[in-house]
């Protein structure tokens, strides 16, 4: 596809931080080319999957908390825009998200100390709070819980969509199916070689998700690749549905394992998945989509230990990436050799909901207009001083 035509930005990659970065481009007034190699809201990178949390009890670290709140705000204007009539689906559905552990568990010991610094004036519940409300949960006594009413979940193919179809609507130009070979850039601008062409622009965005070390093969991201399978149960209950009003449910096993499940949102039943471990995976191209009878397994043993229920179906089954840092934060940054060229990756398991801030931060990056509060995630923090 290449052409003669210059574009104010090229960004590598449409998924959840791309197709965000090409809307807050395009919503700038800048000409923007959009190259995926797969496609329009696929299946095979980190955006995918039905759907994502967001919550505002961002306790991974406490500067996230500004970026959580302004996601929320983002999100509800793209939603405004995308929901032109009342039956299409909202990207967002607050449902509410309860963390359930012991009081001694790490990611519970997290939630309660960002509720104390952010005063987000959560819901602290006992066991028996929890039962009362939610009967189809097995929890000992000595379980407890917080509830963030206003959390919830984001259907998460649709929210890439919605980005997309907004930067299409203002100019943006999608290449889909189109591999990246190489990359250059100077001061005059940046030359983008793909498997179809020759693309130039003065900018280069590059949110390759899993792909992103490959990309930036030339600044060594210290990037892990997990895989992550995600099942969905029909189970011989209904409270778990979305009409009866049932959470996003996060709990904490004494082992320090970690699961999550969200309420079910149509026909393939309530979601399952281990949030914690995963295996290492050396090739996203390579990567093994079959269904996993060990992640399966631990699945299936977290829905007996803490759902009262007698019988289970798994109906479908998805893999997707956790691309992540070592430090489990976000790397978002501009090029340390190429100030035209920015990037977003390592989003760790928890980086959906921020897209639409990260894409907006993206393009002031590249504007030369950095913000100060994303400086903790710079790559400068994995660099010798």
């Amino acid at each position: 596809m290449g052409n003669e035509e210059f574009y104010d930005l090229i960004v590598i990659g449409f998924g959840g931080v791309g197709s965000a970065t090409l809307y807050h481009a395009a919503k700038k007034g800048w000409s923007v080319l959009g190259i995926d190699r797969f496609g329009p809201a696929h299946n095979k990178g980190s955006s995918h999957g039905q759907s994502r949390v967001i919550r505002r009890a961002c306790f991974e670290h406490p500067s996230y908390a500004p970026l959580a709140a302004e996601a929320f705000e983002r999100w509800d204007e793209l939603n405004n825009r995308h929901r032109t009539r009342p039956e299409i689906q909202p990207l967002f559905e607050q449902t509410g998200v309860l963390h359930i552990g012991l009081p001694s568990d790490e990611a519970y010991q997290k939630v309660a100390a960002f509720d104390q610094q952010q005063e987000l004036k959560l819901v602290h519940f006992t066991a028996e709070d929890i039962q009362n409300r939610l009967p189809i949960l097995k929890l000992s006594p000595e379980h407890v819980g917080i509830l963030e009413p206003e959390a919830g979940l984001l259907r998460v193919e649709h929210c890439v969509a919605a980005h997309l179809a907004q930067a299409k609507k203002r100019g943006a130009v999608m290449a889909s199916d189109e591999t990246v070979i190489s990359w250059s850039a100077s001061q005059h601008g940046v030359e983008v070689t793909t498997d179809r062409g020759v693309h130039r622009g003065a900018r280069l965005a590059v949110c390759a998700g899993a792909w992103s070390a490959h990309v930036l093969d030339d600044i060594g991201l210290p990037l892990k690749i997990l895989a992550k399978q995600q099942h969905w149960f029909q189970i011989d209950r209904v409270e778990q549905k979305l009409v009866n009003n049932f959470p996003v449910v996060f709990i904490e096993q004494q082992n320090g394992e970690q699961f999550y499940c969200t309420p079910e949102l149509d026909s393939h039943g309530m979601k399952v998945c281990r949030h914690s471990g995963g295996p290492v995976v050396d090739d996203a191209n390579q990567l093994d989509r079959e269904l996993d009878k060990e992640e399966l397994k631990l699945n299936e043993d977290f829905l007996d230990q803490f759902f009262h229920h007698t019988k289970h179906r798994l109906v479908h089954h998805s893999t997707c990436i956790y691309t992540m840092s070592p430090d489990n934060h976000f790397i978002i940054d501009r090029h340390p050799e190429h100030a035209n060229v920015a990037f977003a990756s390592g989003l760790s398991g928890h980086g959906f909901k921020y897209t639409p801030v990260i894409g907006h931060r993206l393009v002031e990056i590249l504007d030369g207009k950095p913000d100060p509060e994303m400086a903790f995630l710079s790559l400068s923090r994995f660099r010798p001083s």
